[in-house]
C-alpha cells in the first residue's frame, strides 16, 4: 500500500461549504510523499491547486438554484464508482468511510483535514506524478449536482480570461480548464485542470486531476481506473443538499516490537504510516 500524508487546513466555515464554492484544500505535498517525484511536479501540484482555489473562490455569487439532471457515466451503476447497496467487484480498497477507494502498488495517499474540527474532508491519490482529489457531496435522491456545478465553473473560468472544454470521457462529462497563471520566473502563462464529476444514488462524488494526469494519456488512464473502482457509502442519516460528506481516517497500527531481537529484520524498510503536516 502506498504512504500515508496528512495536510491540515484551518478553516472555521467548513459546514457551510458546498460542491460548488468550497475551494480545494492547498496542494501541499510532504517531504515524505515528495519522496517518489521530482520537484517540478511538487510545484505544479501546488499551483493546480491554487489555480482551482481562485476558480472555485468566483462561483460563489453564482445562481445555483436551477435543479437539474444527474450526470454520470451511462455504465455507472456496472464499472462505478460505485454506490455501497450495489454490486461491486473485490478489490483492495482503503475504508475511509464515505468513500472506499481502491489502493495499487507505489500509489500515495494524502488526507486534507480541517485544522480546526480534524474532519477529513478530501482524499487526494497520488501516482506516477499524477494525483485526483476526490470529495462526496450529498444530494437528493431525484437530483444531480454536476451540470449546475460544470456550468458555474466555465462561468467562472471565463470571467477570469481562462478558457474551458467540455469533453466527453469514460468519466461522462469533463471540463478540461486552462486558468491565467504565473510562472516561476514571473511571467504570464496558463495553469491546465481536470475536473469531473459523477452523480449517485444520493451523493455527488468530484474529481479534480493535477499534474501529470492532465496532460499523460497513461497516467490520467490510470487515475481514472481508480475513480471508476471508488465505492461511496452515503449512509442513512438527514444532510442538506450539497452538504460535504466528511471522510473518515484510517487506523493505522504501529509495528510491533519484536520479540527476538535476532530476528532479521530490515530498520530500513517503509511501510504505511500517517504523516501529519500542519
Amino acid at each position: 500500500m502506498g504512504l500515508f500524508s496528512r495536510f491540515s487546513k484551518k478553516s472555521s466555515t467548513v459546514d457551510e461549504e458546498s460542491a460548488s464554492d468550497r475551494s480545494t484544500d492547498e496542494e501541499i505535498v510532504d517531504e515524505d510523499v515528495a519522496d517518489d517525484h521530482d520537484s517540478a511536479d511538487d510545484h505544479d501540484s501546488a499551483d493546480d491547486a491554487e489555480a482551482v482555489a481562485e476558480t472555485e473562490a468566483e462561483a460563489e455569487d453564482l445562481d445555483d438554484d436551477e435543479v437539474l439532471e444527474k450526470s454520470a457515466p451511462l455504465d455507472r451503476a456496472e464499472k462505478g464508482p460505485f454506490d455501497a447497496a450495489e454490486d461491486y467487484p473485490e478489490l483492495n480498497r482503503l475504508d475511509l468511510g464515505a468513500l472506499k477507494v481502491p489502493v495499487v502498488d507505489g500509489m500515495q495517499i494524502r488526507l486534507d483535514t480541517d485544522d480546526d474540527s480534524q474532519r477529513v474532508l478530501a482524499v487526494t491519490l497520488i501516482h506516477d506524478g499524477g494525483g485526483v482529489q476526490l470529495q462526496a457531496f450529498a444530494t437528493p435522491r431525484s437530483e444531480g449536482l454536476w451540470n449546475t456545478v460544470r456550468r458555474q465553473l466555465t462561468e467562472s473560468v471565463e470571467s477570469q480570461g481562462g478558457e474551458c472544454t467540455e469533453l466527453h470521457t469514460g468519466l461522462g462529462r469533463e471540463l478540461a480548464v486552462e486558468v491565467p497563471a504565473k510562472t516561476e520566473d514571473g511571467r504570464p502563462g496558463k495553469r491546465a485542470m481536470r475536473f469531473a464529476g459523477v452523480d449517485g444514488p444520493r451523493w455527488f462524488v468530484r474529481a479534480v486531476f493535477s499534474g501529470k494526469a492532465v496532460t499523460d494519456a497513461e497516467v490520467r488512464a490510470e487515475l481514472s481506473a481508480l475513480v471508476r473502482g471508488v465505492v461511496v457509502d452515503r449512509g442513512d442519516e438527514a444532510m442538506a443538499p450539497r452538504e460535504l460528506i466528511a471522510l473518515t481516517a484510517p487506523e493505522v497500527d504501529a509495528a510491533p516490537e519484536p520479540e527476538d531481537e535476532t530476528e532479521d529484520i530490515n530498520p530500513f524498510a517503509r511501510g504505511p504510516e500517517i504523516t501529519e503536516v500542519r
